[in-house]
């Protein structure tokens, strides 16, 4: 009886499991409103991403738009009357377009070409230098000495003032009438009178590259040094297991496994030398003469000195082109060849 009455309660159980079952399966299963829209993960995903990609849109896309029409276009801004644009109390007068004109009275211009061959040594030069001293730095910062934490904290000083800060400060020190490096040198005998580095424009050319170079290659030795910490051990106990000495294992070693920073060194030095501007106005202010007149200087000249924002902008989107080619080349000579390896 006691088992017949178990039976019957276990059936009864599993009975209302089954209905209470049912119940769930019925309404486990939420409905969506009709008309309501089904996004899918990519859908809120791109959702969510949208004010930011309109900030972008309406901070960096609008203004490269615009001033590439510009460069098409007879620019005046001084113009008040006419057809306009006006958003948000900001009134965009409608220029005449003009098409390619603005950049073939560039290439044409004796001025932007001499500009261009002065800015090539420059980018060039800056970039062996950041390059070679950032390395140089980093491994050096990489090796265990006394004092060492301490050097890898004053190394990010220059890199860390202002340009405006950094030009004044060297224009100082290398004054041709009262530069403290003058009466240095001038003290210890080395030179029988004071030296004028921005005299010539050659070496005023080479004074702007040095100086930005010790403003920028500590971020380079930044980039070198975290790099080779993330190299293993393993490899160098391996290469010295084989024989390899310290050149050896830094040719065979250590460059092969930080070749994508080597990459990236490369292309941020470049565009910062095509665009340095700001050393050359508190410097040199393009002298003695059109010396030390680079492209990104000569293009900021005539658009904001002379007006002409249309030959302005033509003349820096030539930069642009620049810099996009170069990266262009870093990228087949370095890391097409890092990849295939990967």
């Amino acid at each position: 009886m006691i088992a017949a009455s178990g039976s019957r309660s276990t059936s009864g159980y599993a009975g209302v499991l089954r209905t209470l079952g049912g119940v769930g399966g019925h309404f486990g299963r939420v409905r969506a409103p009709l008309g309501a829209p089904h996004l899918t993960d990519a859908s809120f995903a791109a959702f969510l991403v949208l004010p930011a990609l309109l900030g972008i849109l309406l901070v960096v896309g609008f203004p490269l738009l615009y001033s590439f029409w510009m460069s098409l276009a007879q620019v005046n801004l001084l113009r008040t009357t006419g057809p306009a644009l006006e958003f948000f109390g900001i009134r965009l007068p409608l220029f005449k377009f003009v098409g390619i004109d603005n950049y073939a009275s560039v290439f044409v211009d004796p001025l932007y070409w001499s500009s261009f061959w002065r800015t090539a040594y420059f980018v060039l030069a800056f970039v062996a230098e950041t390059t070679v001293v950032g390395l140089g730095m980093a491994l050096v910062l990489q090796e265990s000495f006394p004092g060492r934490p301490l050097m890898r904290s004053l190394l990010l000083i220059p890199w860390s003032l202002s340009r405006v800060v950094v030009g004044l400060l060297w224009q100082g020190l290398l004054d041709g009438e009262f530069g403290a490096l003058n009466g240095l040198l001038y003290n210890l005998g080395m030179i029988e009178s004071y030296i004028a580095f921005f005299k010539q424009g050659f070496s005023a050319l080479n004074v702007l590259v040095s100086v930005y170079m010790w403003n920028q290659a500590p971020f380079a030795t930044l980039l070198f040094l975290a790099a080779m910490q993330s190299v293993p051990e393993d490899h160098y106990m391996a290469a010295s297991v084989d024989g390899a000495g310290y050149w050896q294992r830094l040719w065979h070693v250590t460059l092969p496994a930080i070749r994508p920073v080597v990459f990236l060194v490369l292309v941020l030095a470049t565009v910062n030398g095509f665009l340095m501007l700001d050393l050359i106005y508190v410097m040199t202010m393009g002298g003695p003469g059109h010396d030390t007149t680079t492209i990104s200087w000569l293009g900021f000249q005539t658009a904001f000195a002379f007006f002409k924002f249309g030959t302005g902008t033509a003349i820096l989107y030539t930069l642009t082109a620049l810099c996009l080619a170069l990266t262009f080349v870093y990228h087949r000579l370095l890391l097409r060849r890092f990849e295939a390896d990967a």
